[in-house]
């Protein structure tokens, strides 16, 4: 090939190059700025609204300032006295009102469930961060403890709340720590759809949990379905690679809202109560 047509095709590859390359960054620029709206799907409840949950509870509204409220839910149980109580940390949609039906079977087994909601959730108020999730997770935690010793406390966490459980068990003192459909980190969630952004620079959020499970000493459980295309069952084998003794219930054709509707789920679940 002569010298002239070598430039010549070199300069034909410029163009769709410079395209890519262009849409690659502006693409890269639109999750950057509106990440919070894609990672965060959460649905405001006016706090004067009743909320729509058929189970038994209690709402508890916690003012931290003039910005920020906690709020949470208390589901009850018919035991008496309840066997201990199971703080549950939802996942990244709408609100407590979504996940409500899960905690049936904590109640049924004779738990207690405390279930917040994050800043920005329903009628909690306040700007988001990682480290304020953190901190209102430890104060429901020292909430739970007014009542309840640490080995009648089970830490739960759902989707986006097993970073936030797996923090708080590398922290406080607990029964046990119960992830449904876990991340080895948040960057390593969108790396394994869209592993040619440097996600670990993009992300405002990290929510490590691999590096927080190193730091927990009581049984950790893990349930993940095989067909789950939100967050793939591969971060929960990752996390049973690099944490020994953790128990992982794999849910064949589980998806990542559905586990609960599986026998094999909640006869686990059950156990794992026990």
């Amino acid at each position: 090939m002569k010298l002239n047509n070598i430039f010549t095709h070199i300069h034909g590859w410029r163009k769709p190059i410079g395209w890519f390359l262009l849409l690659y960054l502006l693409l890269g620029w639109i999750f950057y700025a509106n990440q919070d709206r894609f990672i965060f799907r959460a649905r405001v409840i006016q706090t004067n609204e009743t909320l729509k949950i058929n189970s038994p509870h209690q709402e508890l509204s916690i003012p931290i300032d003039q910005q920020d409220t906690l709020q949470l839910v208390l589901f009850k149980t018919t035991r008496i006295p309840a066997r201990g109580v199971v703080l549950y940390f939802h996942g990244n949609r709408e609100n407590v009102e979504w996940y409500a039906p899960q905690a049936d079977l904590f109640t049924q087994e004779g738990y207690e469930v405390m279930m917040m909601d994050y800043p920005g959730y329903g009628k909690s108020r306040g700007e988001r961060s990682e480290s304020k999730i953190y901190q209102w997770a430890t104060w429901v935690y020292q909430l739970a403890r007014k009542k309840y010793e640490p080995k009648q406390i089970i830490l739960y966490g759902k989707s986006l709340g097993t970073g936030v459980a797996s923090y708080l068990a590398s922290k406080k003192d607990c029964n046990q720590l119960i992830l449904e459909t876990p991340y080895s980190n948040f960057p390593a969630v969108f790396s394994h759809y869209m592993p040619i952004y440097p996600f670990q620079s993009l992300l405002h959020y990290q929510f490590p949990t691999e590096q927080y499970l190193q730091q927990v000493d009581v049984p950790i459980r893990i349930v993940h379905g095989t067909s789950d295309f939100v967050i793939s069952h591969q971060q929960a084998i990752q996390l049973t690679k690099r944490k020994k003794g953790i128990e992982l219930l794999l849910i064949e054709d589980g998806s990542h809202n559905n586990l609960f509707n599986f026998q094999q789920a909640r006869i686990t679940l059950r156990k794992w109560l026990l």
